[in-house]
């Protein structure tokens, strides 16, 4: 029936047909239809009910239900969740009661789906399965608040699981507001699929977006998740179009172009994909995303928490013991919990943040001043919650406030960078040595994690969740009203057009962070006396600084120009008389200006030159500059002995080359923290020499063109090492380890590069927990890269059983090793490596259990083709499991000595 005509024919017409008379029922009966549906999933609900009683009986505990009836339950809450979004769409407006006009094809529609529901539901009703147990094994005791939402995400992951079981379904949406806990359901979904039940995928690509991320930035984190060589959309498709595979994709903002990113279309036509499992689940904030991504009716929304719910929740995270002392004091936390609008993230915050508050008067205190911020919580609008995680924020101690906003502000940054910047700003400035500045920063570190305000993204890099962002963005731009107290503008490197800056947001800013592609700085016609920071990294782009610009900055004290296009430092830097903290890593800079010399009171310079050997004339400049605590001019400047002699007093950290063997004598008594060792005449070398026992703390060592080291012997204790490059030694034969086993040694070393040496045998490089990355590059003598040959081997060897080999390791990389045979002598589950110019290595060390292994870390092959199909196999099946992951080697012999520059 044509439901235009109908719509728009006199009502008279209309209603002479019996098939229009009941098309029109459907039309003007739409409620009714809704409320049998109501009643219908009541019924159900009360089923399933009944269910769930019998499972919380205490007798029923440690038993597992039977697959039937998880099946029946699992459907029973696909169908809530459908029952839910129909309701949702009818309170919406879509159709206007007591019109007949277009709105009626949404009646019409709803009213059909309803029929249709229904049906489904009472078949479920009827065909519910008797309840059958399995004895298990009785699972640990859990917090109730774990129980309660930990079944609220086991029920939405069988919903996922069930829809990506579903061969006609591609794309699923998971909506909700921030906090909610929709990236938590998205890595239980991951979870899921990594244990034994992975549904048959070869490949789970969990990416992170975030609302300003652009299509370029997902191509490139797609293409590391697959370890390709290059972001291409092409190199990505040809990967995934032939695998079965699930992209998660994390917080997009708005509708991404799959297709755009190199992915395969889940609805393609293409028959030669029908063949394979191509599904992309994403989460969003909006449920107009969901349908612009072609979720349609597959999508699952994150609800805030009921109040009995919440109450567990919150509970768990405040000091319980003292909330059920007194009914009254239960009273005033349930309404202080009941401002947190049942959203998780705030629950924890807030319940976290009032751990620590014992008396009815404190409790009393913060429900009044939520109440009187004249903010209404709003369900699922989730800027009214700021003023309520702000308590959080409040109740930290105030030394600690500015280390969050920066921590949170400039997102996921390495621990190291963020320590530095807290130096750099005064904010850790009481130690005595480096030790002592890192173990500040941890305690802070741990602090802001127990507050739920941060999170360890791993043991290096730490991150916010956007709420908290949001927050902390709202409180530094004083709750709203001074949006330009802090800029914070990330340029992304795809843009066609350079953005320029508006000078005029600097004149009241009190901290200015750039990073991305910007060219030119603005005109300042007017001073900024509030700026303190000013960070303008990671640009090639950038390359001068306007004259007199540091003239209008009286009161800078931290300045980071590091990893830019500058090539000098202009003259009015000496306008700067405030300033604490200079760094010009990673630039073309060559000289330091003597203008420098008027920074009476900068404390830490960071230096590294990359435009050849230049010595840093540092003599002049030290002397004048007595409140150096730190210098870094890291691989390439050197400090001659005299005055490194006078600096000892003060410095605190010393990062530099070393040429002379004077000095290298004195590392013993200095604060090392970087050094490059280059040209020495040494034969042996000890590693506890390198750095003073009481201050020194060495995290990066370059050994370089030592042409007579034999032996390098690891003998200190508590190292902090987590880089180590061994350049052109070509007589080093031996790394020996005294005293203690290897694991008690580089413990945090997650960076080895060794090229041009006389090792035969790595079978150490196993010990190193932390180890990420591991270079072997043109080792004559090498024949077996894991060899292993001594009984104390053995015998360590026997550990390695005992937990996984490389834990850590993503990158492998050997090039340029005529004489290697074999990568182990003894099994080995390797990870993902690349292999150039190896032309003897006729074995890879893969046995046909690869085939199988859904969850194994990929495998990038690089060499010729004629070395390719001249490799030997266990198993025939092999190659052509691997042969997706081989390339054609392009690379000249200098690319991979360009890495360990």
């Amino acid at each position: 029936m044509d439901l235009v005509k109908l719509c728009l024919s006199p009502l008279c017409s209309c209603m002479q047909s019996p098939v229009v008379r009941q098309d029109m029922n459907h039309v003007f009966s739409t409620k009714e239809k809704l409320d049998d549906l109501k009643n219908a999933m009541e019924q159900l609900l009360a089923k399933r009910n009944d269910i769930q009683r019998e499972l919380d009986d205490p007798q029923n505990k440690g038993k597992l239900l039977g697959d039937e009836l998880q099946l029946w339950l699992r459907s029973v809450g696909e169908k809530e969740n459908k029952v839910e979004r129909l309701l949702d769409e009818y309170r919406k407006g879509n159709c206007v009661a007591g019109s007949c006009s277009l709105n009626c094809f949404s009646r019409y529609k709803i009213s059909i789906d309803a029929i249709k529901l229904e049906k489904e539901i009472n078949q479920l009703i009827t065909k519910q399965p008797k309840i059958k147990f399995t004895d298990i094994p009785p699972p640990k005791p859990v917090p109730e608040s774990y129980r309660t939402v930990g079944k609220k995400i086991s029920f939405n992951v069988d919903i996922a699981r069930s829809y990506l079981a579903d061969e006609r379904v591609g794309i699923i949406g998971i909506w909700g507001m921030g906090g909610v806990g929709k990236t938590t359901l998205l890595k239980k979904i991951r979870q899921s699929l990594s244990s034994d039940a992975n549904m048959g995928f070869n490949h789970v690509l969990f990416i992170e977006a975030s609302k300003d991320t652009q299509q370029e930035e997902l191509r490139k984190k797609i293409s590391e998740s697959l370890q390709l060589q290059s972001d291409g959309k092409e190199d990505i498709l040809n990967i995934l179009k032939t695998s079965n595979f699930v992209l998660l994709l994390d917080n997009i903002w708005e509708e991404v172009d799959l297709i755009d990113i190199g992915i395969p279309h889940p609805y393609s036509d293409d028959n030669s994909t029908k063949q394979y499992k191509h599904k992309v689940i994403f989460t969003t904030r909006s449920e107009d995303v969901c349908a612009k991504m072609g979720a349609g009716e597959n999508t699952i929304k994150v609800k805030c928490l009921e109040s009995d719910e919440a109450w567990d929740l919150f509970k768990d995270n405040v000091n319980l013991a003292v909330i059920e002392s007194d009914e009254k004091f239960k009273e005033i936390a349930w309404q202080v919990m009941e401002t947190c609008g049942g959203l998780p993230l705030a629950l924890k915050v807030v319940g976290k943040a009032m751990s620590n508050k014992k008396s009815v008067q404190d409790w009393k205190f913060i429900l009044n001043s939520i109440k009187n911020s004249g903010t209404e919580v709003v369900q699922g609008v989730q800027e009214s919650l700021l003023p309520v995680l702000k308590f959080s924020y409040d109740n930290l101690p105030r030394n600690i406030q500015e280390f969050f906003l920066y921590a949170c502000i400039l997102q996921v940054l390495h621990k190291d960078d963020l320590l530095e910047l807290w130096m750099g700003l005064g904010l850790i400035n009481n130690f005595d040595n480096l030790q002592q500045a890192h173990h500040t920063a941890r305690q802070i570190f741990k602090k802001l994690e127990e507050s739920c305000l941060l999170y360890s993204l791993n043991d290096d890099y730490v991150g916010s969740h956007d709420v908290i962002y949001e927050m902390a963005v709202w409180i530094a731009s004083d709750c709203g009203m001074n949006m330009n107290k802090w800029i914070v503008k990330q340029y992304d490197r795809y843009l066609e057009e350079i953005p320029s800056i508006n000078a005029e947001n600097w004149r009241f800013a009190k901290r200015v962070i750039i990073q991305g592609e910007v060219e030119l700085l603005p005109i300042l016609s007017h001073q900024c006396s509030d700026l303190l920071c000013l960070m303008i990294r990671y640009n090639s782009c950038f390359k001068n600084i306007p004259e007199g610009f540091f003239n209008q900055m009286p009161n800078l004290t931290y300045l980071n120009l590091s990893y830019t296009g500058i090539e000098e430092l202009p003259k009015d830097i000496k306008c700067l008389a405030n300033l604490q903290y200079l760094d010009i890593t990673g630039t073309s800079i060559s000289s330091l200006p003597k203008e420098l010399i008027y920074l009476k009171k900068l404390q830490y310079l960071m230096f590294n030159i990359l435009n050849g050997l230049v010595k840093v004339d540092l003599k002049y400049l030290m002397s004048r500059l007595q409140n150096l605590k730190v210098i870094d001019i890291y691989p390439s400047g050197w400090v001659d002995l005299e005055q490194l002699k006078k600096s000892k007093k003060h410095v605190k950290a010393i990062g530099m080359r070393v040429v002379s063997q004077e000095v290298f004598q004195k590392l013993s008594c200095l604060p090392t923290t970087q050094l490059c060792l280059y040209n020495l005449d040494i034969i042996s070398l000890s590693f506890d020499t390198l750095s003073c026992k009481n201050h020194g703390f060495l995290q990066s060592l370059r050994i370089e063109s030592c042409p007579q080291l034999e032996q390098i012997v690891m003998n200190g204790r508590e190292t902090h090492l987590n880089c180590l490059t061994i350049l052109d030694v070509e007589k080093l034969q031996n790394i020996i380890w005294k005293d203690l086993s290897p694991p008690e040694f580089f413990h945090v070393l997650d960076y080895l590069f060794i090229s041009r040496s006389n090792l035969d045998n790595l079978t150490w490089v196993l010990h190193l927990p932390r180890l990420s990355e591991l270079y072997i590059e043109d080792c004559a003598e090498i024949e077996t890269l894991f060899y292993i040959k001594e009984e104390r081997e053995i015998q360590q060897q026997e550990v390695l059983k005992h937990r996984p080999t490389f834990p850590a390791l993503e990158t492998v990389i050997i090039t340029k090793l005529p004489k290697l045979v074999s990568i182990s002598n003894f099994a080995l589950h390797f990870p993902r490596l690349e292999v150039r110019q190896c032309p003897n290595l006729k074995k890879l060390p893969f046995n046909s259990g690869i085939n199988n292994n859904n969850n194994q870390r990929m495998i990038v092959i690089l060499g010729e083709r004629e070395w390719w199909e001249s490799l030997e196999w266990d198993d025939d099946t092999i190659p052509s499991h691997l042969r997706p992951y081989f390339f054609l080697d392009e690379y000249s012999d200098e690319c991979t000595t360009s890495r360990s520059e």
